[in-house]
């Protein structure tokens, strides 16, 4: 059963449809049929230090 799946896997993974279109388009191509998201992302902070751990 493990070799089915691993044939089903490898197929899926070799047809020209899944190497011709990067992740990132594919997940745009979904989601501009619902319209799409925009996303807020949260400004970035200075890096902290970390703490000391001598005590």
């Amino acid at each position: 059963m493990k070799d089915e799946a691993r044939d089903i896997l490898r197929a899926a993974l070799l047809t020209e449809s899944a190497r011709s279109i990067s992740l990132v388009a594919a997940i745009r191509t979904r989601m501009s049929a619902l319209g799409g998201v925009e996303l807020e992302f949260p400004p970035r902070e200075a890096i902290r230090h970390p703490p000391e751990l001598d005590n």
